[in-house]
């Protein structure tokens, strides 16, 4: 086995153990956060089918869950990591590569596939294959949600480097050329992953960030004349949508 293969079946053990608890508080302070961030994103029917590939410990399903989803699934590579998932969630969750998984889906069976910190762990062709077939299980109107390194930021290196696993970091045109590349719909939205409002520190670290990044989009706009799309935060969220 490479060092990547792994790293990747034992990421518990090498990576997540050391910021996951087996504990009903560390699921409900996941649960709030992941939900801050990504609550809008989320499809209004509470039935529709939901796929989280790389859903490690299962804290978005957890999530899900909790917001009343009554149709999920995760899928991951790392054992060990599913079977702290089988602790907290009821979802279906299989031991699988995430693009074999997609291969044996229907067409159109799914309305919601998330992908947080899993595309920056992918070689390009695996990359192009993994959003070709979730395009395919997707229904129309479908969407799929990924967090990501953001290359534009000014500290996105450490993110990108953060993990021997990880390939690479993204830019917002990136997402713009593989939505073309495999055939999702030209609207693709971005969204910075920083400080969110919820009490008086985060209020004071939300204040203090939207001042850095106005320094960092002066920074674009004296270079380049562009703010490159305004994200600036270390990780991003990218939502492609299927037509």
């Amino acid at each position: 086995m490479s060092l990547q293969d792994d790293l990747t079946s034992g990421y518990y053990a090498t990576t997540a153990r050391r910021g996951h608890a087996p504990s009903r508080d560390h699921y409900e302070a996941c649960a709030a956060q992941l939900r801050r961030r990504l609550q809008r994103f989320f499809p209004a029917d509470l039935t529709t089918p939901c796929i989280d590939l790389a859903c490690g410990c299962g804290e978005l399903l957890y999530l899900l869950e909790r917001h009343g989803f009554s149709n999920t699934c995760g899928v991951d590579l790392c054992a060990e990591e599913l079977d702290n998932a089988k602790r907290f969630v009821k979802s279906e969750l299989i031991l699988d590569d995430v693009v074999a998984f997609l291969r044996r889906r229907p067409d159109a069976s799914a309305g919601f596939i998330t992908a947080l910190n899993l595309l920056e762990h992918l070689k390009k062709d695996a990359l192009r294959d993994l959003l070709v077939e979730a395009r395919r299980v997707l229904r129309p109107g479908g969407t799929l949600v990924a967090m990501v390194p953001n290359a534009l930021s000014p500290f996105g290196a450490s993110t990108r480097y953060w993990d021997l696993t990880h390939e690479r970091a993204f830019v917002p045109n990136n997402f713009h050329q593989l939505a073309a590349l495999a055939g999702f719909s030209s609207r693709v939205d971005f969204r910075e992953c920083g400080p969110e409002p919820h009490g008086i520190k985060s209020g004071v670290r939300y204040l203090l960030w939207q001042a850095l990044r106005g320094a960092v989009a002066g920074w674009y706009l004296i270079e380049t004349a562009s703010t490159r799309g305004g994200i600036y935060t270390m990780d991003m969220l990218v939502r492609l949508h299927k037509d």
